[in-house]
Order: structure tokens, then sequence, then C-alpha cells
């Protein structure tokens, strides 16, 4: 079982998290007015999908409560709240500080590495481990998929500079600047990293909970793309198509693992018990 103190971090971080990310989807035209640097409301509504999908991994680890279960949700939390804390740093001199967001965004990325740090101490002194094989083959493909794939985009964003594709509406349908790529590029490396392990687990408890939470996180990264649809221009810029359509494939995956596995998922009695 993850500690009692790991346990309290990540209800803070769910609410958190939770509460951005509410902020940031509802309100993008002011958020985008007063956020940390300069975005566009379409971002601000995308970064606010990222902190709902954020909370949700924080409430699941609570939730579902033991550590072959949640792992891959906290790796995740760590790595991402390690990486954007870096962008930050590496742009400082961009950081507009005399805003309403800028506090709580800097709190959200300070509480999220705190916790990491916890939770790594806490995941060393137990040590868990699963004593059950229930990963099938095909599955563990789908991860290796997974993990090359978004992983590509990872490497791809994070080289990216001013003036090629990634940042002239190429992918994303806005202009972006380098600032946001980086952000972007974390998001993605920490999804990375987040199901690496995973590729060598020998139950698929901690493969599912990431699953079904990443599906969230997903699913309201969408609704951002729908409400805004009108921005794409899928006939000029193709690579549009890339952006839109992997989260559209990677939703559909997801469902139907969840499916599939529901005996595994239903309330998270399985994820709990089994370890």
């Amino acid at each position: 079982m993850i500690s009692a103190t790991v346990r309290r971090l990540n209800t803070g971080l769910a609410l958190l998290y939770g509460l951005l990310g509410l902020v940031l989807f509802l309100t993008p035209a002011w958020s985008a007015a007063n956020f940390s640097w300069k975005i566009s409301p379409f971002v601000a509504m995308t970064m606010g999908g990222w902190c709902l999908g954020n909370g949700y991994f924080a409430w699941e680890t609570v939730r579902l409560g033991r550590w072959t279960a949640v792992y891959l949700l906290q790796l995740y939390l760590g790595v991402f709240g390690v990486l954007e804390t870096a962008v930050l740093i590496l742009f400082r001199d961009k950081l507009i500080l005399n805003v309403p967001l800028a506090l709580p965004y800097i709190l959200a990325l300070v509480l999220t590495v705190i916790t990491a740090v916890f939770a790594l101490l806490d995941w060393q002194k137990q040590h868990p481990s699963s004593k059950n094989h229930s990963f099938p083959n095909w599955v563990r493909v789908i991860v290796v998929g997974f993990v090359g794939f978004v992983g590509l985009i990872a490497f791809l964003v994070l080289r990216a500079q001013s003036g090629g594709l990634a940042t002239e509406g190429g992918a994303f349908p806005e202009p972006l600047t380098l600032f946001t790529l980086r952000a972007f590029g974390s998001f993605y490396t920490a999804l990375t990293i987040g199901a690496i392990p995973a590729i060598w687990d020998r139950h698929i408890s901690g493969w599912m909970a990431y699953t079904r939470a990443g599906l969230a996180l997903i699913l309201t990264i969408l609704l951002a793309c729908l409400l805004n649809i009108g921005k794409f221009d899928f006939a000029n810029h193709p690579g549009q198509w890339l952006y839109f359509g992997a989260y559209v494939a990677a939703a559909l995956v997801a469902i139907g693992l969840l499916w599939l596995y529901r005996p595994h998922t239903a309330l998270g009695h399985t994820l709990v018990e089994q370890h």
C-alpha cells in the first residue's frame, strides 16, 4: 500500500490540478491572458486537458492505493513535474509572474516534484513486486508501440526549432513559441517514460490503470480539439492529421483494452486486490 503521506500528497495534487485544469479548460481566453507565459486560448484548453488528466492520475493513485497498480501513474506525474519545471527554468526570462495563474501553475509543479520524491522513497522502502504472470504478449506489443510512437513525437518536438513545421502550424494548428513547444515535448516525454516499465511488468494491473487514466487525459484533449476544430486546416496542412489522429487512435486502443479487460478495471477492485 502507498503510505499515508503519499496518499495525502496525491489528494492535494488531484485537487490542485483539477481546479487549475477547470479554469484553463472552461475559461481559455481569460486563462491565455493570465498564464505564466504567452499562449493562445486553444493552448490554454489543451494544457487544461493535461491538468485535468494529471488530477485524475493523482486521484487514481489515491483510489487504488497499491504500488503494483499505481507505480506507472506516479512515474508519469513525477517525470512531468521535473521536466515541466526544467522548462520553466530554461525559459525563465519569458516567465510572467504578475498574473493570476502563474502561482497556481508553479505550485502545482512544485507539489508534483515533492510528491515524486516521497513516492520514490516509499516505493524503495516497500520494494513492491507482482507475483502473478498475467500480461499477454499482444498487450506488451501495444505498450512497445505506444512507447515508440509517443517517444518519437517527444523527440521531434523537443528537437524542433523556430521556423519549422512544429512552430508554424504544421502539426498543432496554431503557431507555437519554443517555450510552449518544449512544454508539449516534456508532456509527451513524461507519457513515454511513464509507460516504459510496463514493457517488463509481470501483471497487467499497472498498465490498465495507466490506460484508464490516460484515456481520461486523451478525451479532454480531444474535446479541446473538437471545440477548436475550425482552427484545423487539414487540406493545406496534412500534418495536422497526425496531431488529431494520434489522439483518436490512442483513445480507440485504450477503449478497446479497457473493454477487453473490464474485469480488471471495474471499480478498480481487481487492480487493488491483485498484486
